[in-house]
């Protein structure tokens, strides 16, 4: 299952959201390993993934925050209208606020298009709920905050 969003609610607001099955996260990793890894997720999304299976009894834990990274990276893309055209995995990062909230950082490509934008912040939520995470992530545009 795969459900895609965007929505531009005024100029200078946008919202995207996305939805993972989980298993299909982890078919990947067993796949394809560190390959995988490397190209979709950046070395700090990486080092989260390793943290989380090195705490859990197994590492579902890990799968699963690597799938709602996957969603937030996707709405993030959408949000921009952009989709992945001319963007790398990697110029999307989620990161963790100390509080664990989830947080947009944008590099190369991404980066550009959000200085055209005229910057801006992003607003992005992720859950899981059994075999699936979800992330929606809202723009923020220059005069919409």
């Amino acid at each position: 299952m795969h459900f895609e969003a965007r929505l531009n609610i005024s100029p200078n607001i946008s919202l995207g959201t996305d939805i993972v099955h989980i298993p299909r996260i982890r078919a990947l990793i067993d796949r394809f390993g560190d390959r995988f890894l490397k190209k979709v997720y950046t070395a700090i999304e990486q080092q989260d993934y390793w943290q989380a299976c090195a705490q859990a009894i197994e590492n579902q834990v890990g799968i699963a925050r690597l799938a709602g990274r996957w969603a937030a990276k996707e709405a993030v893309v959408k949000a921009m209208g952009t989709g992945w055209r001319g963007i790398r995995y990697t110029d999307v990062e989620i990161q963790r606020q100390g509080n664990g909230a989830p947080t947009v950082c944008l590099h190369g490509t991404a980066a550009q298009w959000a200085t055209q934008a005229g910057g801006g912040n992003w607003r992005l939520s992720l859950s899981h709920d059994g075999e699936y995470a979800i992330a929606t992530a809202l723009f923020l545009g220059p005069g919409a905050e």
